[in-house]
């Protein structure tokens, strides 16, 4: 098949120039245009891809079809045509195709005769651009052009130009011996007779086409000759031939992977086995195979490349923590004491004075008066700020009243800054995979579990969970140089639970495929989390007073972000070579 921006037509010479129509036929499971031309005209002729395209340009020639742009056209691979005028001494004429097709351009009086690999195979109904009535198109004015395109295109042989009218089989190919100057021997059932024209096509694949068509194939050996066969005949001599048992070394693949490319290759009596020593692929069947195998391993077991894969994962947790609180209690020398935020004292001998130490309390020891007036009071105990940075205490004394405040404040910051680096290489198109972590183990207690003489008894069973640092990546590497990438990048780590639920498993993965240039860097995860508490307590009413509602109260305001960040940089290594 032609290739993109290749087969650059030569120059051709017409009487007239303007292009007056399009037509399409089938013939021979080939598919012909014809752009009629009239005028001396130059042309050349290129295919695109993204959509796939064949571009006929035509120098000297002016545009006289009826209209610029036929879209329905849906025949024989074509989808559409588009033609204008695309300058003063140019017509360009573009064929939207359903696929990639070879093609042959043959230069008539009538124009420019364009043969298509039909890939739809079977025939369909004539169409044209509407310059002539379809009752006047004549399906024989666009012969078939009996040359396989891609062939032509590749072929270097010395080209032919002959005609045959009912030729038997065996004239004709003792004029393809005698062009060639090869020797080619006929088979038994080689018989029938030929009608054909050849226009200045390669020798090689004109005798490839004429056999082709009447069901014959040639083999060629190492000395130059050129056996014809029918397929029958060529079958039946593949029975009995003998089995030939080669080892086929296996460099830059393994012997079992290859082996599956190989199997449909082989014959009903074939057989292939891997040595797993030597990583050779041991084929015994026919010698036509043993030559298809060693042509089909010179395409796949090839040198690839490989790709150095470099992830950059970074996970940073701050925590702000901020607290303020006070709290008071209330203590009566003579009669009731809490004593829930400070020790005290108590008049335990009752004479009236207190003495310390003999008379303290212990804080935490309440003292309960039964008799008396007495009055005692706690505030914001139950909410006091957990180790505190700041503390503050003040004391007041109403008779035998005692005010103690307490005054706490926090300020807490916890930053967290985690960055790991795993690398690893592998070949093009296999899949790595890199684990940095451990196991942490997992005990759950089933309490239902059976016992003895019908009682029950909790048994405890132990699993393990993967943490770490993990990196999956299967590169591929493309055609222009860059890198198709699967990737699993994840962290993970266990934290003990606030209950005794167990453990807490803290996870970040990013699963994606992106196409990144060779040694360029790509964002391929990100994510910001925040989170933000506030909690209040204290005396009711007086808390949530104007100004001084702050002096009844404790607050807690506690804010957490958490950032990820994955990077990855892929790098393909050149081979030393």
């Amino acid at each position: 098949m032609t290739s993109m921006f290749a087969l650059w037509g030569g120059a051709l010479l017409f009487f007239g120039g303007q292009v007056t129509e399009v037509a399409i036929t089938s013939v021979a499971e080939q598919t012909s245009v014809l752009i009629a031309v009239g005028g001396p005209v130059e042309h050349r002729a290129f295919t695109l891809e993204g959509p796939h395209r064949l571009v006929v340009d035509l120098t000297g020639a002016t545009n006289a079809l009826p209209r610029n742009e036929f879209g329905s056209v849906n025949r024989g691979g074509i989808r559409g045509i588009r033609a204008s005028q695309y300058t003063a001494q140019m017509v360009r004429v573009v064929f939207e195709l359903t696929a990639p097709m070879g093609y042959a351009i043959v230069a008539g009086p009538e124009g420019l005769r364009i043969t298509l690999e039909n890939p739809e195979v079977a025939g369909f109904e004539p169409w044209s651009s509407g310059a002539r009535e379809m009752t006047a198109f004549d399906p024989t004015e666009l012969a078939p052009v009996a040359v396989p395109v891609l062939l032509q295109a590749q072929s270097q042989t010395e080209r032919i130009s002959m005609r045959w009218t009912q030729e038997p089989l065996q004239n004709v190919l003792l004029h393809f011996a005698t062009f060639s100057g090869k020797s080619v021997i006929p088979g038994s059932n080689v018989t029938g007779f030929v009608t054909a024209e050849i226009r200045d096509q390669p020798w090689d694949v004109a005798l490839e086409t004429i056999l082709s068509a009447n069901g014959l194939v040639a083999q060629e050996d190492a000395n130059g000759m050129i056996r014809v066969d029918n397929i029958d005949d060529l079958n039946n001599r593949e029975a009995i031939e003998p089995i030939l048992t080669r080892a086929h070394r296996i460099n830059y693949a393994t012997a079992t992977e290859l082996s599956q490319a190989i199997q449909p290759l082989l014959t009903a009596r074939g057989n292939i086995t891997v040595g797993l020593g030597t990583n050779t692929l041991i084929v015994s069947d026919i010698n036509r195979v043993q030559l298809a195998v060693v042509e089909l391993l010179k395409q796949i077991d090839v040198e690839t490349a490989q790709v150095s894969i470099r992830a950059k994962i970074i996970f940073v947790n701050r925590t702000d923590l901020a607290e303020l609180g006070v709290t008071y209690e209330l203590k009566d020398s003579r009669g009731n004491q809490l004593n829930a935020l400070s020790a005290g004292a108590s008049d335990l001998n009752g004479d009236g004075v207190l003495s310390l130490p003999d008379e303290a309390v212990q804080q935490g020891t309440a003292v309960v008066s039964l008799g008396g007036n007495s009055i005692a009071a706690l505030g914001n105990a139950a909410a006091r700020v957990g180790s505190p940075t700041l503390q503050m205490l003040t004391s007041m004394v109403i008779g035998r009243h005692q005010l103690i405040s307490f005054i706490d404040a926090l300020q807490q910051v916890n930053l967290s800054d985690i960055e790991a680096e795993p690398q690893i290489t592998t070949i093009d198109n296999v899949a790595a995979d890199l684990l940095v972590g451990e196991l942490t183990p997992i005990r759950t207690i089933d309490a239902g579990a059976g016992g003895a003489a019908g009682g029950t008894f909790p048994t405890a069973q132990v699993t393990q969970q993967e943490t770490g640092i993990k990196l999956q990546a299967t590169p591929h590497v493309t055609a222009t140089g860059m890198i198709l990438l699967e990737l699993l990048a994840e962290r993970s780590a266990a934290e003990l639970a606030e209950s005794d639920a167990g453990f807490i498993f803290r996870t970040q993965r990013a699963t994606t495929r992106v196409l990144v240039k060779d040694g360029e860097t790509v964002v391929i995860a990100g994510l910001t989390q925040s989170e933000r508490t506030e909690a209040r307590q204290g005396i009711p009413l007086l808390m949530n007073l104007p100004v001084i509602g702050r002096l009844f109260r404790v607050t807690r305001q506690q804010e957490v972000q958490r950032d990820l960040i994955i990077l990855v940089t892929p790098h393909i290594v050149r081979s030393s070579n």
